[in-house]
């Protein structure tokens, strides 16, 4: 997120280092750790399957839209990231 180091250069303030933080603060430091941020969430009683038809194709072989070779590479990524992390 480069906005807060913008902001902060425009104002001439610099952005607080985890020294730097006031001690009350430092309870909500995991809600920007970059690890915390890579694990999913535990299973909930919310969480629940999608139950597809009977009749419904196992793999469908098309694309909902046509994306250009660097949209196409960006999603691949993003696809590879979601699966090492878990989330899909």
């Amino acid at each position: 997120m480069p906005w807060p180091k913008v902001w902060a250069w425009q104002k001439g303030t610099t952005i607080a280092t985890a020294e730097e933080i006031p001690l009350e603060y430092l309870r909500h430091a995991k809600v920007f750790d970059k690890q915390e941020a890579n694990r999913f969430l535990p299973k909930q009683e919310e969480d629940h399957a999608i139950k597809l038809k009977d009749d419904a194709p196992v793999v469908l072989d098309c694309k909902i839209y046509p994306l250009s070779h660097d949209q196409d590479k960006k999603l691949d990524e993003s696809l590879v990231e979601h699966l090492h992390k878990g989330y899909i």
